[in-house]
């Protein structure tokens, strides 16, 4: 496994070096599909498929219902949900009312066995070099 990356032509607009500059970005290799990821659970457990339909409905729901009261969802292995407000700031404590909220959003803080990993993993250049902007 190894993230893949690619070179972006992008214009940096704050800050001392600010101008047309090259960046690394990741190049997203694709997604798995929740076919492919309900097979993969299957293949690997002992579970029929309509069990892992029922139990990624239900993990689904759990977790929407749970972010919905405010509350954190801890799926060990994997990682942390969270429910969070983006919002914008106010001069004085008074000012801030539900109107700062921009947008409610989901946090995700991967466990520390998937962190490491990710950390860890190897970085290559994609093969296909094209950079975007010219």
């Amino acid at each position: 496994m190894a993230f893949v990356y690619k070179k972006k032509k992008t214009n940096v607009r704050l800050g001392k070096n600010k101008g047309e500059k090259y960046i690394v970005a990741t190049s997203n290799q694709g997604r798995v599909t929740d076919a492919e990821l309900k097979e993969f659970i299957q293949r690997n457990s002992t579970l029929s498929e309509q069990d892992v339909s029922l139990l990624y409905r239900s993990l689904a729901t759990i977790i929407e219902e749970n972010i919905n009261l405010g509350m954190g969802v801890n799926l060990k292995n994997l990682g942390v949900f969270s429910p969070n407000f983006r919002t914008k700031g106010s001069a004085s404590v008074e000012e801030v009312t539900t109107d700062n909220i921009e947008k409610v959003v989901v946090n995700f803080r991967p466990a520390t066995k998937l962190r490491d990993a990710i950390d860890n993993a190897p970085v290559q250049e994609t093969r296909k070099f094209k950079l975007k902007h010219e």
